[in-house]
């Protein structure tokens, strides 16, 4: 919705819905908004991780090239969210690997989406250092360690799509089975 955003202020609008209706307790929230419903009882508690998105899609929305603190801003709101998965998972041992496997998802992300040169090279340029070690996440984070790990082969790759060639859906399949 952010990236589609016609204006500026219209994305602006839409993430201040997302932050009114994630300050609500659940029972407060409208139903009928598929995603929000989906959200309900499995995120309750975990609403600053939700929030930290919100705010990092928001960084999407400065002007581009993206500065680095609006990139920074980004990356830190997908962190957020994948630290929050891990805690959701209790997996609270494994925060720190939970949040460079969403920074990586996030620099892979800017990477492909870039507009320009400057910002697509700074982005590669921060992921490939997190990018060096393989990530090691246990079972009850696969899904961030198939996340992490596409985007880890991404960003190694000079920013292509994460599942943009035929051997992404093998390496994918290895990384949802082995977990590297």
């Amino acid at each position: 919705m952010v990236l589609g955003a016609s204006e500026p202020l219209l994305g602006q609008m839409r993430l201040a819905w997302w932050r009114d209706q994630l300050g609500k307790t659940v029972s407060q929230r409208p139903r009928g908004d598929v995603l929000l419903d989906l959200l309900g009882q499995a995120w309750e508690g975990g609403e600053p991780a939700l929030l930290a998105l919100v705010d990092g899609w928001e960084a999407l929305l400065s002007p581009r090239p993206l500065e680095d603190a609006a990139m920074a801003r980004f990356v830190d709101g997908r962190a957020a969210l994948a630290t929050g998965l891990a805690e959701r998972a209790g997996q609270s041992a494994y925060r720190p690997e939970a949040q460079r496997a969403g920074k990586l998802w996030a620099f892979a992300d800017l990477a492909i989406r870039a507009q320009d040169e400057t910002e697509r090279d700074a982005a590669l340029d921060h992921g490939i250092r997190l990018a060096e070690q393989r990530l090691a996440l246990p079972g009850e984070l696969r899904p961030l360690a198939m996340i992490g790990g596409l985007a880890r082969r991404s960003l190694r790759s000079g920013g292509r799509e994460m599942l943009g060639d035929r051997f992404s859906p093998l390496v994918a399949l290895r990384l949802g089975l082995f977990g590297r």
